[in-house]
């Protein structure tokens, strides 16, 4: 159970259940960017109090911190292991 000096500011179970739903609808970059900014507004920038008070992954809140504080975005190799073709491919361009 959470401290009662790490609740997150003034937020209901019901306000909590909504933003893991809007998390999980989701992907990538936006979701981590959504946890990075509910976790400063909320839980002061803790990614281990966001990850108890929201069940997020810590590793993707903390990620999404970084890319915010930085503005450098991850990026990450689905692409490269995905089985849908290249936009090159699809348009029919010459590849090099």
């Amino acid at each position: 159970m959470l401290d009662p000096a790490e609740k997150p500011k003034s937020l209901t179970r019901s306000q909590i259940e909504d933003l893991r739903l809007a998390a999980w609808k989701m992907n990538g970059v936006e979701r981590r960017g959504f946890q990075g900014q509910i976790t400063l507004k909320y839980c002061q920038g803790r990614a281990r109090l966001a990850e108890t008070v929201f069940g997020w992954a810590r590793e993707n809140i903390e990620l999404g911190l970084g890319e915010k504080r930085t503005g450098i975005i991850c990026v990450g190799l689905q692409s490269a292991f995905s089985t849908a073709k290249r936009c090159q491919e699809k348009q029919h361009l010459k590849l090099p």
